[in-house]
């Protein structure tokens, strides 16, 4: 049986640049969060007081999406 993964509050694509905005909390606005670069393109934002990810931008979406999708498997990059 294939697992679903979740979906997200917020998860807000810009077609005309091509940017996956994922935030994994409706309270994303309460973080205290830093962007981070940890692959080329793929931004992981970070709750500064613990070290949880809280969000994603993703930079080129539709070449890096599988890339991505690999990298961090229990996250739904879906459109």
């Amino acid at each position: 049986m294939k697992e679903e993964r979740a979906v997200y509050p917020i998860n807000k694509y810009d077609s005309r640049h091509d940017i996956l905005h994922i935030y994994l909390s409706n309270r994303c606005n309460e973080y205290n969060a830093s962007a981070d670069e940890e692959y080329p393109n793929v931004y992981v934002l970070k709750d500064d007081d613990t070290d949880e990810i809280v969000g994603f931008k993703i930079l080129d979406f539709t070449k890096n999406v599988g890339k991505v999708a690999k990298i961090y498997p229990q996250y739904n990059f879906r459109v």
